[in-house]
């Protein structure tokens, strides 16, 4: 029966003209595999770069300090870049469990792998600047720019009474223009140069402010004045 077995074999192979794989084939699809894997940790490591970055960038720019409506904190949320990390968290973890001894692997363990990869990687990435690098190219895209919310983005308010952009002229202590981040021109006053929130501006400096409308159309009366950290 064996004989008979191992004969049908022999026939078949001989039949179908079946040749065996070289191993150097396994060898490249497991690089491969392996390749996509690494790819697809460094892109999610971009991601949570730039997710750090935003998060930070609101910190820094103060806006975590005044109020903002339901809608508006959701916009806040970068889901794009929580998309794409969770893209790639997905796309390694598939690539990792085709890898030779990727079943051996459970897959909670390779996605909190993958995930902690990129999360380290990433606050890594952010620390060096390469979360504002991306963001920065990306805002390039007009796509992006109306999926994606920023500080400059929360600043550009005056309707809710916030302001920001910068200085083009000083006129005397409390009063000056600047040139908000959408290209428009603001008169601002400052009601008393006593107060604490006061940051003097100068020439080319750019200021985040809040205040409420002035007397005409291109007029903010400013109660606090802070420098734009950059």
């Amino acid at each position: 029966m064996n004989d008979d077995l191992s004969n049908k074999i022999m026939e078949r192979i001989e039949t179908d003209k079946t040749v065996p794989v070289p191993r150097w084939h396994f060898f490249i699809l497991r690089f491969f595999f392996w390749l996509f894997a690494a790819l697809s940790v460094i892109v999610g490591s971009f991601a949570f770069g730039v997710i750090f970055f935003l998060i930070t960038d609101y910190r820094r720019h103060g806006l975590f300090a005044v109020p903002h409506s339901i809608n508006e904190l959701l916009s806040m949320i970068p889901y794009i870049w929580i998309a794409v990390l969770i893209l790639f968290v997905i796309i390694a973890e598939e690539s990792i469990k085709h890898t030779k001894n990727g079943y051996k692997y459970r897959l909670r363990t390779i996605v909190f792998a993958s995930v902690m990869l990129s999360i380290v990687l990433g606050t890594i990435f952010n620390f060096i600047g390469v979360g504002r690098i991306t963001h920065e190219l990306f805002e390039r895209v007009p796509i992006y720019n109306s999926v994606t919310y920023d500080s400059r983005n929360a600043w550009d308010r005056p309707n809710i009474g916030r302001l920001a952009g910068v200085v083009t002229s000083i006129h005397d202590n409390n009063d000056f223009s600047i040139m908000d981040f959408s290209g428009r021109v603001w008169q601002v006053s400052f009601i008393t140069s006593t107060n604490q929130n006061y940051f003097v501006p100068e020439a080319s400096s750019t200021v985040r402010m809040m205040g409420i409308f002035g007397s005409s159309s291109n007029a903010f009366v400013a109660r606090s004045v802070h420098e734009w950290e950059r």
